[in-house]
């Protein structure tokens, strides 16, 4: 005999825990497939927040609409949480459950029930058991992996329900290999709630160039090479170097001339990476005295305006002397001519010394 199929509403008695976005929980399926006796089959039913109820089944008669309680949400407001390299990763999780009946949380025992909790990750096709909480029978379970930490338990006894619980998972000093999706379980006596998170790490690049402050070079000469080093960073996909030539004859700024290129990519023990971009410059005019030569450094860690280092261009015979330069000579002057006057002092004090002496050996 072909199964009735039948429509499902839902009464949404727990709208703020779903508020968040979808969630799925197990429900069941009810199908008459004797035309006596009614089959249930497990299944998941998506549930999202949106305006009016079901729409309308013509082929359906009202009287086969069910209302179905929501018994279990599990949810987390960080789906896709970023954790700087190095430090701990917080992911927030929450569940709540509702007895399906007044007459089915009677027949329970007072306070919440027992439950269970499981944080898994996926990554490279690779799945790993992280931590297993039932709290309460901590004797069962096997230790946590990578130091994490789960805070499983109810936030409230009440008798007879509703009851919220805790699930979030802290994984301290996050690095590299823990990137991936995690898995979110949390069991009850026949029932089972599931959400995922993305967990991405990140760490922004230091960027330094070389030589600095300035650079010298002659009319017609090319600079030195420019050395743009940016350090520890992570991922190392996304990363961009530019190089930029502001001020001069032109004004404003624009990109620099030249030969530019990156080194190969090195590799450091806390998982972050390094390279250096290079510009060799073309020879320079008498023009570009005081332009400034920047490096400027994409990632996505950073903000969409980057990062960035200057050094400024001088061009030989062009300078004159300025005031810091005028200090240090007088400085540099003063502290020589004390340093003479010293020495004499001391030179005339030894030949003193030693006539004196010669006297009384006399």
């Amino acid at each position: 005999m072909k199964p009735l199929s039948l429509l499902l509403t839902v009464a949404l008695d727990l709208v703020a825990a779903v508020s968040a976005g979808p969630a799925v929980i197990e429900c069941w399926f009810v199908e008459d497939a004797s035309g006596s006796n009614l089959a249930k089959r497990p299944a998941a039913l998506l549930l999202r927040q949106g305006p009016g109820g079901p729409p309308p089944r013509l082929d359906l008669d009202p009287k086969l609409y069910l209302r179905v309680h929501v018994v279990l949400t599990v949810l987390t407001h960080t789906p896709a949480p970023r954790v700087r390299l190095g430090q701990d990763a917080m992911l927030d999780l929450s569940f709540a459950y509702m007895p399906p009946s007044p007459k089915a949380a009677s027949s329970l025992a007072s306070g919440p029930p027992p439950f269970g909790l499981e944080w898994r990750r996926q990554h490279l096709g690779k799945g790993h058991l992280l931590l297993a909480a039932t709290p309460g029978l901590d004797e069962q379970i096997p230790v946590a992996r990578e130091g994490a930490v789960a805070f499983a338990t109810w936030n409230d006894d009440e008798p007879w329900g509703p009851w919220t619980g805790n699930g979030t998972f802290w994984l301290p000093a996050v690095q590299p290999f823990q990137e991936g999706t995690y898995l979110a379980t949390v069991h009850l006596p026949y029932l089972q709630g599931q959400v995922t998170l993305e967990l991405a790490v990140y760490k922004p690049p230091k960027v330094s160039l070389m030589p600095a402050p300035l650079v010298w070079a002659a009319p017609g000469e090319a600079p030195p090479e420019l050395l743009c080093r940016v350090s520890r960073f992570y991922p190392s996909d996304g990363l961009e170097v530019e190089w930029e030539l502001r001020g001069g004859p032109e004004g404003g700024s624009r990109k620099a001339g030249g030969q530019s290129w990156l080194s190969a990519l090195s590799h450091h023990s806390d998982g972050s990476v390094s390279l250096s971009g290079h510009l060799r410059p073309p020879p320079v005019t008498v023009d570009q005295h005081g332009a400034h030569y920047a490096c400027l450094v994409h990632h996505p860690s950073l903000p969409a305006l980057g990062r960035r280092a200057e050094v400024t261009l001088e061009v030989a015979g062009l300078s004159r002397p300025s005031l810091e330069d005028g200090v240090g000579l007088f400085l540099s002057s003063f502290l020589l001519l004390g340093l003479i006057k010293m020495l004499g002092w001391v030179a005339a004090y030894l030949s003193t010394y030693k006539d004196s002496k010669e006297k009384k050996a006399q």
